[in-house]
Parts: structure tokens; C-alpha cells; sequence
């Protein structure tokens, strides 16, 4: 990964942050126990306070079944995957290993309402109404991206901040690909130093910086581009790329 330094700005997410931001992000999981392997397509994810990371899964899933009237041991496995199409579209990984549990429907209703409170998602509307919520409390949370294999400890994943930008990450990612490649080409251009050859794409985006993956014929080279200070809203970050891109004087 190549970090470009155009203003006075170093800060980036925190493997603790990095690995919490991908839950808040569409990406398949697959639930592991000691006896099979489940798939879940972009399930409802939530983190608690406590760190306990919620999933609303199908009424008569399997994994409910798995678990029974009891806990289960399990690993919570997530694919980060690009909103964009590109060569390989997987971003990072993530496991968390923990204990398994489907909590009484009362406590699954006020955990859904503490979660609406810090983070308004409508789709935990259908708790309840063909959704049934299971709890994992983490002993053990790996990330692994670019940057290395990080281990985290609960007490980190907990303590954490998501990144704000997480489930509007992906829209703005593909309208940017799809209406405005001069913004992409601008950011090469525009770059304080020179960069591998390959057409830019967006890769992500987060309030420190956006990323970009430059995929040439001799293969593909990632780049992040730090804002001049960290973006607190979606408008902040279009004024930062547009004036990266030299859009904006």
C-alpha cells in the first residue's frame, strides 16, 4: 500500500476501527462450528456496546437450529468485498470467535432499540416480522488486510468507533465509478508524487481518506490519499476529493 501524504493529515483507521467497519458493511459471513459451515448473504450486523455483534438471520435458519435452545461455539468469518467490480474485489477478512446465542425476544427487541438509538437502521424493523436475532460475544476478533494480520482484543473491538460512512460507502463508490471518471483520473494527476501505471478505481472510502487501485497490466497497486482532516460528513468528503482532483480551487 502506498501512503500519500498531501496535506499534514497522517491519521487512518485503526485495525480496531478497520475490523468494526466492516460490519457495518453488506459482506457475506459465514458462521463455523465444530460441525458445519453456514452462509449468510448480507445479514443485518449490528455491535452492541458491549461488544456483542448482533445478526438478524431467516426464522428456521439452520444456524438456529445449530444452536438450539443453548450456546454454540462459533466463528463469525466476513469477506470485505469492493462495491465496485474489480479484478479481485476482496478488501480484507475478518474472524470472531465467540460464543453463540439467540437472545429471549425481549431482550432481542431492546437490543435492536439501543442499537436504532446510535445508529438508525430501518432494516432491524424486521425483527420479529420473519427475522430472528442472534448475539455472539467475541473472545478473540482477527483482521487481516493490506496493512498485515491484526489481532484484537475484545476490549478493542468494543471500544472502537465504526466508521460513519460504512452503509453509504458503497453508492457513492459506484456513482463515482460510473459518472465520474474524470474525478478519478484528476486524483492521479494531481497526485504529489508519481504513481504506478492502471486505470483507477475506487476501492473505499472512509473519513480519513479515500483509496484507490490502480489496476495495470502488470497487476494491481493500491493507493490512499489522506484528507487534509477527517470528514464528518458525505459532504465533507465530496470537497475533499473534488479538491484533491483539482476540481475545485
Amino acid at each position: 500500500m502506498i501512503l500519500l501524504l498531501p496535506s499534514t493529515n497522517l491519521s487512518v483507521p485503526s485495525p480496531a476501527e478497520r475490523a468494526r467497519s466492516v460490519l457495518s458493511r453488506p459482506n457475506p459471513a459465514t458462521v463455523t462450528s465444530s460441525d458445519r459451515s453456514l452462509h449468510l448473504t448480507g445479514p443485518v450486523c449490528h455491535t452492541t456496546p458491549q461488544g456483542e455483534v448482533t445478526l438478524l438471520v431467516p426464522d428456521r435458519h439452520l444456524v438456529l437450529a445449530e444452536i438450539g435452545s443453548g450456546n454454540l461455539e462459533a466463528t463469525l468469518e466476513f469477506t470485505d468485498t469492493a462495491p465496485v467490480d474489480l479484478r479481485d474485489s476482496t478488501r480484507s477478512l475478518l474472524w470472531i470467535n465467540g460464543t453463540l446465542r439467540v437472545p429471549p425476544r425481549s431482550e432481542a427487541r431492546n437490543l435492536a432499540l439501543a442499537v436504532s438509538d446510535r445508529d438508525p437502521d430501518e432494516r432491524l424493523l424486521d425483527l420479529g416480522h420473519g427475522r430472528t436475532m442472534v448475539a455472539l460475544a467475541p473472545d478473540l476478533v482477527v483482521h487481516s488486510d493490506h496493512d498485515g494480520c491484526h489481532l484484537i482484543t475484545p476490549a478493542e473491538f468494543a471500544g472502537a468507533p465504526a466508521d460513519p460512512f460504512g452503509r453509504w460507502e458503497g453508492p457513492w463508490l459506484r456513482h463515482l465509478e460510473d459518472s465520474h471518471p474524470d474525478v478519478l483520473w484528476g486524483l492521479v494527476a494531481h497526485c504529489p508524487e508519481p504513481l504506478p501505471q492502471g486505470r483507477p478505481r475506487p476501492l473505499g472510502v472512509d473519513r480519513h481518506g479515500l483509496r484507490l487501485r490502480l489496476e495495470g497490466p502488470d497487476g494491481d497497486h493500491d493507493v490512499r490519499i489522506c484528507f487534509r482532516r477527517p470528514a464528518r460528513t458525505p459532504d465533507d468528503v465530496a470537497h475533499e476529493v473534488q479538491q484533491m482532483a483539482g476540481l475545485l480551487h
